[in-house]
């Protein structure tokens, strides 16, 4: 036992104030009496001592010997069920012997730790309960948490039941911070039994090669038993070779050799299958190599006949051209990587899907390549590019923006909510290459997207209203600006299917409701599954001509019909067989741009040049009549070569990203370019023209890899001059584009003279494409795109029981192998101690004696004041409860010491008198004798004492002797007590006497 101060420099105070308490001590030694004074003097150091020690945290410590265990317990996949299940119950066995008084807490781990139990007095666990992510180990996240859950006053041990494979590095750090607190860390070995297991540690290729080159991809294949596999090379995600093979326990390399037919980024993985296999996450392992030959032009048709006097103009200029329809398109950067430049003539947007357009724009922006647009009646803003990634990558948006070409527009959408319109199952072209299904998805809810898509379309002050019908028609949404219609979507949230179809009802509705309108174009969209009651739709067909009225139809699913097709052609409107609902919104999206407004503007004229460009080297001589294009807006960023005669974009350029795209507005074919087919600069104008997107040379001295430790990858770029000498100070980023497409931007450190890196953290297993750009001014930019692959997780890597790092956390903490379920609990830790805080106490005991210490130095107490205050008391206690009757003469008594100036004053005056000298012989004595007996009876009415009627004595009328409280004469019934007698010159000279005796008490 002990004592401590937690913060003990309080008690330098201590000394100056004891200082300033024994100086006013003694210079009163004089004043009071040696007794009180030293009672005063105790009392105050009390206090102030008291004070001081609780402002310093005074503390008593006391020795502990109980012991808090907290085990640590591993549950990653390396470990593997039975490591789990033994880890399980030795913790249950040495839950079962913890002595009386100790505490067990548990902490479940894998890439994350979890508090499974807080340190305890409980015997039993049934299972733990705790899931962590078991794809990685992390011991010192582990230790750390386990570290803060134990109480200050109990000895600690961490019993750590791990396999030892500490895939974050982080668990010698975090021991040896326990051994600073006194934390023991011992461990126990779990997942050692003997495991089957086949792993491709890694796969090696040539980071660049020639077109034409055979690759050599090599692969090490570890195996912990010898066993018969089978080895497959994927290349670009096909099959491209396949070895049966005898691994042999240990380390096995395989060779591949592969010529890739094209240039550009090739993606090789290895894949191993073998029947004794524990974990199929290291099965396979990456590279990749990137092939340099010819620039490569993809070319994306709508319809071969389109695209060819292009792809002929191209391939006259020696352009390597491969040509393909839209739904081709590779939607991955490896299959994109191996062309330069992406050309789409004429394709509509319902034949791309979502993820195709996203690659394209992660190919422009973050790989450094080119797209080009070349117009026609089904591309830009007539082909549905609105609001899409294609149209942020492009230099132009697709809406024309100059309202005075742009009419009023009225749109009233007919939809059909019959029972037929319920569940579709249709191809989603959202899902990637090919679509997906969509399986219960109602064709109505597909219907109301197409609106919500329509309205994206409109501007506030065109007029839009909703007409829903099956047997009958009501509206959902009455015809009005469409900046007066508000909550859209909750307004057609609840159109439902039910009903038979009328298809007449709804446009009869739509008719008479645009029969109104103002606006310079009144249109119509009917959206329906065909099947109808019949109806006078010549009638209402005469109606919307004579109205200036159009109507459109869209046949959702197999309701497509001839039907509709010919109310589309007597409405002056164009007929959609949407086979596949998952389309429609798109059509309305599309229809709607072409009625609000001039998507297409076919009108004879000459482009003019605005801004010279590489795109028009050599082209001097002047260009060709065109006949029309897609009315589109430059965005501000993007230069404008060629306009048109309405001063629109006929051909603008602009850097996106990493990359290059331009827009050529009008098309390749004879309908618009009719003149242009025939012009000797044709094939040079078109092939400059892409020939402008393609990626710039690539730099050379830039090298970059990933460095991948404790779990964390790095990349690590060295960029030197071509004499070798480091490129220092660059502004340094790189864009990275893993398997799933999203780009990652980042900026690099400078750490080393050329050197450079960025901690990346922890990213997905694969081949990644690296964009690497630095820059410096007054230095030319530098690029260079490489492929770098990230490996599987360590947690598949790492085979077998790591023993040597658990022995470095136990020589760490002075920790021991835990070899029974008593080991946890040996009380063999130094004893701690517990710490009590006293310094509540020590403010209640200042507290108390503070009071009195003001008593012993303001308060004065002589032996007559304790006389009669005992006396009171006694009488108080002998007559409790009894109440005496107040006489006249009480009464007398109680106004005399009204009259009197004060209990205290004449208590004063009294001492003063007993200490005042008798008087001589000389002086008269029967006048002192009765101001005696007057002043007697002033201070007993004074004290006011209560009578006891046991003390009532009669007076003795012949004796001048003054009253006491206990003789109270009895009471003249009649007569009031008669006044008292004014006082002579010997009263004031008592009186005088007495004040010079006050003053002399008072040191005066």
């Amino acid at each position: 036992m002990g004592i401590r101060f937690e913060t003990p420099a309080w008690l330098l105070v201590l000394i100056p104030i004891l200082l300033i308490i024994f100086v006013p001590h003694l210079a009163a030694r004089r004043r009071v009496g040696v007794a009180r004074r030293r009672a005063a003097l105790a009392v105050r150091t009390v206090v102030v001592a008291s004070l001081v020690f609780a402002l310093a945290g005074f503390q008593l410590v006391l020795p502990v010997d109980r012991l808090a265990t907290v085990f640590v317990v591993d549950l990653s996949d390396s470990v593997g069920p039975a490591g789990r299940a033994s880890a399980l119950a030795f913790l249950r066995e040495s839950l079962a012997v913890m002595p009386d008084g100790d505490a067990a807490g548990v902490v479940a781990f894998g890439k994350d730790a979890l508090v499974e139990r807080l340190p305890e007095e409980i015997r039993q666990i049934e299972r733990i309960r705790s899931t962590p992510v078991t794809a990685a180990t992390d011991v010192g996240g582990a230790l750390r948490l386990a570290s803060a859950l134990f109480p200050d006053e109990m000895q600690k041990r961490i019993v750590l039941i791990s396999d030892g494979n500490d895939t974050t590095g982080r668990g010698q750090q975090e021991a040896a911070l326990a051994a600073t607190r006194g934390i023991q860390v011992e461990t126990r070995l779990v997942g050692v039994e003997q495991r089957d297991e086949v792993l491709v540690e890694r796969v090696q290729a040539p980071s660049t090669a020639r077109l034409g080159e055979t690759i050599e991809v090599a692969a090490t294949v570890v195996s912990s038993v010898a066993q018969s596999a089978v080895v497959q090379l994927y290349a670009d995600g096909q099959l491209a070779d396949t070895q049966a093979v005898d691994l042999l326990e240990g380390s096995n390399r395989l060779v591949f050799d592969v010529k890739p037919a094209e240039a550009g980024f090739h993606t090789f993985r290895v894949v191993v299958e073998a029947a004794r296999d524990t974990f199929s996450q290291n099965n396979r392992a990456d590279a990749n190599t990137i092939v340099k030959g010819e620039p490569r032009i993809l070319v994306l048709a709508g319809n071969a006949d389109v695209a060819a006097e292009l792809v002929s103009a191209l391939t006259i200029e020696g352009q390597n051209v491969e040509s393909i329809v839209p739904e081709a398109l590779p939607s991955n950067f490896s299959g994109l990587a191996n062309y330069d430049s992406v050309v789409m003539v004429d394709v509509p947007r319902i034949r791309m899907s979502d993820r195709q357009l996203a690659a394209l724009q992660v190919y422009v922006r973050d790989l450094g390549r080119g797209l080009v647009m070349v117009g026609g009646p089904d591309s830009f803003g007539a082909g549905g590019y609105a609001k899409t990634t294609l149209e942020e990558t492009l230099p132009v948006d697709m809406g024309v923006r100059n309202r005075q070409q742009e009419p009023d527009v009225a749109l009233v959408v007919v939809i059909d909510k019959s029972g037929s319109m319920d569940a579709c199952h249709c191809n989603s072209f959202g899902g990637g290459q090919g679509g997906g299904q969509l399986q219960g998805v109602r064709k109505v809810d597909i219907g109301k997207e197409a609106i919500l898509r329509a309205a994206a379309a409109l501007t506030a002050r065109d007029e839009l209203g909703v007409v829903a019908f099956d047997d009958s028609a009501h509206w959902v949404v009455q015809t009005k600006p469409l900046g007066q219609i508000s909550d859209l979507q909750g307004q057609i949230g609840g159109i439902n299917p039910l009903g038979t179809t009328n298809i007449f009802a709804g446009l009869d509705q739509a008719v008479t409701s645009l029969e109104k309108a103002t606006a310079t174009r009144r249109h119509i969209i009917l959206l329906t599954d065909g099947w109808s009651r019949s109806g006078q739709y010549d009638e209402i067909i005469a109606r919307m001509k004579a109205a200036g009225i159009t109507l459109s139809t869209v046949g959702a699913g197999g309701g497509a019909n001839p039907f509709l097709e010919q109310l589309a052609t007597q409405g002056g409107g164009r007929f959609y067989a949407a086979a596949n609902p998952a389309a429609i919104p798109d059509i309305f999206l599309k229809e709607t741009e072409q009625v609000a407004g001039q998507q297409i503007v076919e009108e004879p004229f000459f482009p003019i040049q605005t801004s010279s460009s590489p795109i028009l080297r050599g082209l001097t001589d002047g260009f060709p009549q065109l006949l029309g294009y897609n009315g589109t807006t430059a965005k501000s960023a993007a230069q404008s070569v060629l306009v048109t005669a309405r001063d629109d974009p006929l051909l603008a350029q602009w850097q996106y990203g990493l990359g290059r795209s331009v827009a050529w507005t009008s098309d390749s074919t004879g309908r618009w370019a009719r003149s242009w087919i025939t012009w000797p600069g044709f094939s040079k104008f078109f092939s400059q023209l892409v020939g402008w997107t393609f990626p710039g040379e690539e730099a050379g001295g830039i090298e970059a890899s990933f460095d991948v430790k404790d779990g964390r990858t790095t990349l690590h770029v060295e960029s030197v001059q071509s004499d070798g000498s480091p490129r220092d100070f660059y502004s340094t980023s790189a864009v990275l584009v893993g398997p799933d497409l999203k780009p990652v931007e980042t900026d690099l450190d400078q750490v080393a003279p050329g050197v450079y890196e960025k901690d990346l953290g922890e990213i997905g297993a694969g081949a990644y494409a690296v964009r690497i750009t630095q820059i410096r001014p007054g230095s030319p930019a530098l690029g260079r795109t490489v492929g770098l692959v990230a490996p599987v997780a360590a947690e598949y890597r790492l085979l077998g029981a790591n023993e040597p790092l658990l022995a470095t956390l136990r020589a760490a903490t002075n920790g021991r192998v835990i070899a029974t379920p008593v080991d946890p609990w040996l009380h063999d830790l130094r004893l701690t101690s517990s710490f009590t805080e006293l310094w509540p106490w020590l403010l209640l005991l200042a507290l108390l004696l503070w009071p009195l210490d003001i008593a012993l130095r303001r308060v004065s107490l002589g032996r007559r004041e304790l006389a009669d205050g005992s006396a009171w008391l006694a009488r108080r206690w002998r007559g409790r409860g009894v109440a005496a009757p107040r006489t006249a003469t009480a009464a007398g008594m109680l106004a005399t010491r009204d009259r009197a100036g004060g209990a205290s004053a004449r208590a004063a005056i009294l001492r003063a008198h007993d200490e005042a000298p008798a008087p001589t012989a000389a002086e008269d004595t029967t006048a002192p004798q009765q101001a005696e007996g007057t002043r007697a009876q002033q201070a007993e009415g004074t004290r006011a004492l209560p009578p006891s009627p046991a003390q009532a004595l009669p007076p003795a009328p012949t004796r001048a002797l003054p009253p006491s409280p206990a003789q109270v004469l009895p009471p003249a019934p009649t007569q009031a007590l008669p006044p008292s007698p004014a006082p002579d010159a010997g009263d004031e000279d008592t009186l005088a006497r007495l004040r010079e005796a006050k003053r002399r008490a008072r040191g005066g």
